[in-house]
């Protein structure tokens, strides 16, 4: 077969470096230039809340590791003209592994996070640092061995795993990337279908029950069906999956070319079409995720609040006026979606009681509403799912628990 022949150097091999190296600027300059963005949106006030989410910081973790990835990837693969030092080598070596096992971290974290809250009821605000802590100590264990084994350095043009034993390098390979890469495109998959099935089942069973009831009660049904916060916030939760989602895809390929050219070394045909296809999936890897990054739900509501700037301050008294009725107008919902939520969870254990008495006791509760705390914080993580945080919300430090910030 001619896959098993000799490869030929040919013109496409010498426009090789250069492909390679226009994808790593243009991913080099996209990540900056996000990043910069996304500190700019962080600085301002009034769109800092918008931006306050355990995903959207754990995001950033990544793209900051991306950028990393992309700028050692020029000298991992030998992209620069010109001899590359012993030490330079070994270390380029060293940051792009390190940066790409925990960009994948990340991004892991991200589908364990969204089941771990909306399913286990985790608070994914406490979680966050040991998502952090795991990661980072992962990557120390999975990356300073080779460092002090001194397995890393140059080989076949790479500035990567360098013993000359292709069965110890495979082994060095998989126990330190690709073991652990394929283990989280797993994680991701497994996260992505629990979730998925997870919400089809409660919409669902939401919609059976509102089968069920009588006319009268369509409407009070149809706000306790987006109170549930899988549903309401079904958008937003589906855009983020979307980062587990192409990266599970770019692992499971990317180590498996990895694992193949590693245990069949050679310098046949198809491990040089395999070896440039492998090349083109890592250094496209930022690109992908700052676009996905630049077009991020959160990300675009802050842009939007900075677009549309508040009125003066001349107008702040009847605003906060309007503001305290309509906060009024909730708090008489927020009893009666709530009571209505619990009729829903709790119909099946309601000890006899037929639903449609119960939704009038929640009725005759509404005519009389407490501004307690609890209704209070209702209130105010209770909004509108496609909009998120409602435009130049000061509420951040009374909603710190809030179903949102913790996705």
């Amino acid at each position: 077969m001619s896959d098993s022949k000799e490869h030929v150097r040919s013109s496409f091999d010498d426009h090789l470096r250069d492909l390679l190296l226009g994808i790593l600027i243009i991913g080099i300059v996209l990540c900056a230039v996000v990043l910069m963005m996304f500190a700019y949106t962080a600085s301002k006030r009034g769109s800092r809340p918008h931006l306050h989410r355990v995903s959207f910081r754990l995001l950033v973790y990544a793209m900051v590791s991306n950028l990393i990835l992309s700028v050692t990837m020029i000298p991992m693969e030998a992209l620069m003209t010109g001899p590359i030092s012993p030490v330079g080598c070994t270390f380029a070596g060293f940051a792009s592994n390190a940066s790409l096992l925990f960009s994948a971290c990340m991004y892991c974290c991200m589908a364990l996070n969204l089941q771990l809250v909306l399913i286990h009821g985790v608070n994914g605000l406490m979680m966050e640092k040991y998502y952090v802590i795991g990661s980072s100590l992962l990557v120390a264990v999975c990356n300073f061995p080779p460092l002090a084994g001194g397995q890393l350095g140059f080989y076949d043009n790479l500035c990567w795993f360098s013993n000359p034993d292709p069965v110890v390098r495979f082994r060095w390979i998989f126990g330190t990337q690709t073991f652990w890469m394929v283990l989280m495109a797993s994680s991701e998959l497994v996260c992505f279908v629990i979730l998925m099935s997870y919400m089809l089942r409660r919409r669902m069973r939401v919609k059976r029950i509102r089968s069920n009831m009588s006319a009268e009660m369509t409407a009070l049904q149809h706000a306790a069906y987006s109170a549930s916060p899988i549903l309401q916030f079904r958008n937003i939760i589906l855009r983020i999956t979307l980062y587990p989602f192409f990266s599970c895809i770019l692992n499971f390929s990317g180590s498996t070319l990895d694992l193949y050219l590693a245990k069949h070394p050679g310098n046949s045909e198809l491990n040089a079409r395999l070896n440039a296809f492998d090349q083109c999936i890592f250094c496209a890897r930022p690109i992908l995720y700052a676009v996905l990054a630049a077009t991020d739900p959160s990300f675009l509501r802050a842009i939007d609040t900075l677009r549309n700037v508040p009125p003066s301050a001349s107008s702040d008294g009847s605003q906060q006026s309007s503001s305290t009725a309509k906060s009024q107008s909730r708090g008489s919902r927020s009893t009666t979606l709530s009571l209505y939520t619990r009729t829903l969870v709790d119909g099946n254990n309601a000890g006899g009681e037929s639903a449609g008495s119960m939704l009038r006791q929640s009725l005759g509760a509404a005519g009389h509403p407490q501004r307690t705390e609890a209704d209070v914080h209702h209130t105010c993580t209770h909004r509108d799912p496609e909009e998120g945080i409602e435009r130049y919300s000061n509420v951040l430090e009374d909603c710190e628990d809030s179903i949102e910030f913790q996705i």
